[in-house]
């Protein structure tokens, strides 16, 4: 009953937006009404004038709207005065005929007036069910937004605790090695600020990036600038290439290391000394840096092994799953990384 209901309802609405339609509708029921009135005046008793005129108006003005429910109306009223009223064949007017004609207007104005109001209650009715939808929809929308949030929100959370850890693991190493290696404490100390503040440095240049990635130019430019007096003593080249925090600050405590040892026995100590720094990416996932000091005093390999030569040769690789070798000759020192560009996928899981 309600389907059919339903389907009534849309019929109604493609009617009355039809102006045709709506109209042939309305001279159809007109016509249909007379000629079933004709068709039944004989077994009808005196006294029905609109008995069928009433159901062409109700259906005229339920499926074609108020102004071809009121035309028909009044055609159909014309129509029962003049044929079916007495006297027939006349538009007499005396006072049963008045009171049949306000009769027909009192039930036909009703009908077409109760009629339009519930169009108008189905109507609201479709426009608040339209606007529920909406309204749906958008909190759908919102709840869906605030659950992408959310997930946002858990992963930025690993992934500022995976980087927390890695950065304090790192300055863990730092400072317990300086120590380690330095029986004088305040040489210790300015060793353990000098490297954590080079790490500052690099966590510089990855908060430009949202920490994703740092540009390499723009790491080592930024770690050799304490030791660069501008005179052109470092020679920079290598293509623009990025990466990942980790590793970005390994590289950065690297060249820390590099420009430390070449101020206080390498090429930087002299004023002919040229550093010369170089990366490139040979396959596209593949990383070689080089650092390449030339015009200083002649170096050697030194009997001890520090914290700062396990961090550039073993601790530094390891981050790009590479390898490093240091060569000591009479030009200078020549220091060669070679690893992986970036991350495989067990690097990027979250601890």
């Amino acid at each position: 009953m309600t389907t059919l209901r339903l389907h009534l309802f849309t019929l109604s609405d493609r009617v009355r937006f039809s102006p045709v339609v709506a109209w042939g509708i309305a001279f159809a029921a007109f016509a249909c009404a007379v000629y079933a009135r004709f068709l039944f005046d004989h077994v009808l008793p005196p006294g029905f004038p609109y008995l069928t005129f009433f159901p062409a108006v109700i259906l005229t003005a339920f499926l074609a709207g108020l102004l071809p429910g009121a035309v028909c109306a009044l055609a159909c009223g014309i129509a029962a005065w003049y044929w079916f009223i007495p006297p027939f064949g006349s538009f007499s007017l005396d006072t049963s005929v008045l009171v049949a004609l306000a009769f027909y207007v009192c039930v036909v104005g009703v009908d077409i007036l109760l009629i339009q109001v519930m169009h108008r209650a189905v109507d609201g009715l479709r426009e608040e069910r339209a606007r529920s939808g909406d309204l749906v929809r958008e909190q759908r929308r919102l709840l869906g937004e605030q659950k992408d949030r959310e997930r946002q929100q858990r992963i930025l959370q690993r992934e500022l605790s995976h980087r927390m850890k890695n950065t304090l693991a790192m300055v863990q190493a730092v400072v317990s090695q300086s120590l380690r290696n330095n029986p004088d404490p305040k040489l210790a100390a300015g060793l353990a600020s000098a490297r954590i503040q080079a790490l500052a440095r690099a966590q510089d240049a990855l908060t430009a990036t949202d920490w994703s990635a740092a540009d390499v130019e723009t790491l080592v430019r930024t770690a050799v600038s304490p030791h660069d007096d501008g005179t052109g003593r470092f020679r920079i080249d290598g293509p623009s290439l990025s990466l990942e925090a980790q590793r970005s600050l390994g590289l950065a405590l690297a060249i820390h290391e590099l420009a430390t040892n070449a101020t206080k026995y390498g090429a930087l100590l002299t004023e002919a000394g040229i550093v010369t720094i170089l990366w490139d990416s040979p396959d596209g996932n593949g990383f070689r840096f080089s650092w390449i000091e030339s015009g200083g005093p002649g170096v050697a390999e030194p009997l001890r092994r520090g914290f700062g030569s396990r961090l550039t040769e073993r601790v530094v690789p390891a981050y790009f799953k590479g390898s490093a070798r240091t060569q000591y000759t009479r030009g200078g020192l020549k220091y060669e990384l070679e690893g992986t560009l970036r991350p495989d996928e067990t690097d990027l899981a979250p601890d």
